[in-house]
């Protein structure tokens, strides 16, 4: 039997006038999970999250908060969870610091709990040096740290993080990921929408995805890719890439489908060992090199539109 989450949701349904936007959703989001949700735009996400911090109410069906009926803990539930939404909440003409003190007071926090947790807060999102510079002074990336600091001032239990990537270059995407799991780690349950469905692979335990206002799949990265494909996938890129001389000699093996892609080949089949095998005793036969070789299962990204398209 599945152990009760943090958040656990009971047929929730909302309705904006005749229009409904959620239909029976049932999640179950474990304690300390880095959790996924995930859709197209006007799937329902966003709506389902301002349900679960109370900012909205459902129409129907019932949500519960670390094993109470919301509606009973509202109050506990304010005080255990954090929001860092898309767009910066963050005050510009406020220093680093005077920002945090500020938020720690939103929260009814005492003078001398707010320097403590500044001190925790500045040193876990790598902004001690920068405590005393005004929030617009700050780059893009540390003003993004900044808003996420705000929202954990006060050591929440839950971390809500609507697009926590969003207008970030790779870079600053791959240090923001590392440093959300920096948090996760230390026990805090992460809930997080995007759209970035390669980010949502690497780092959610967990993902749900949502679409026309459904819960259509939930399970881990891997679990979801295994239900919905039993191939793996051969990624080949060769030179000078003469690949219908390829395929022709690769006769009647185990191939679902062959896909050209920039100057390259993917071969979907469900015996990517022996395909392989056979692939490179082409290659060797050939005058053809290698230029690139991967096998690896099917994306979060190819299973997404797969899903959603037979939804």
């Amino acid at each position: 039997m599945e152990e009760e989450g943090i958040f656990k949701t009971d047929n929730l349904c909302k309705f904006f006038g005749k229009k409904r936007v959620l239909n029976n959703i049932n999640l179950n989001i474990p304690k300390g999970s880095y959790f996924g949700i995930i859709g197209l735009s006007g799937s329902g996400k966003t709506t389902l999250i301002n349900i679960l911090i109370g900012f909205w109410k459902q129409t129907s069906g019932k949500v519960f908060f670390d094993g109470k009926q919301l509606k009973f803990s509202k109050k506990r539930l304010h005080e255990n969870i954090g929001f860092a939404t898309q767009g910066i909440s963050v005050y510009p003409l406020l220093t680093v610091r005077e920002n945090l003190a500020y938020f720690g007071r939103l929260y009814s926090m005492k003078d001398e709990s707010i320097k403590k947790r500044t001190k925790a807060i500045l040193d876990l999102m790598d902004l001690s040096e920068a405590e005393n510079l005004l929030a617009r002074e700050l780059s893009t990336g540390m003003i993004r740290r900044l808003d996420i600091a705000c929202s954990l001032i006060h050591n929440p239990k839950v971390l809500f993080l609507d697009e926590p990537t969003e207008d970030l270059d790779p870079v600053l995407r791959k240090e923001m990921l590392a440093l959300i799991k920096k948090i996760n780690d230390q026990g805090k349950t992460i809930i997080m929408t995007s759209h970035m469905l390669d980010e949502v692979e690497v780092v959610c335990s967990k993902i749900a995805i949502i679409h026309n206002g459904e819960i259509i799949e939930c399970g881990s990265p891997d679990e979801l890719k295994g239900k919905y494909s039993k191939n793996e996938e051969i990624h080949l890129s060769t030179t000078p890439g003469n690949y219908d001389s390829i395929l022709k000699k690769l006769g009647k093996l185990d191939i679902s489908n062959i896909v050209m892609k920039r100057n390259k080949i993917v071969l979907y089949t469900p015996k990517a060992e022996k395909v392989l095998k056979h692939l490179l005793g082409i290659i060797d036969s050939s005058r053809e090199k290698i230029v690139s070789l991967k096998v690896h299962k099917p994306t979060m990204e190819e299973v997404f539109e797969y899903i959603t398209k037979r939804h």
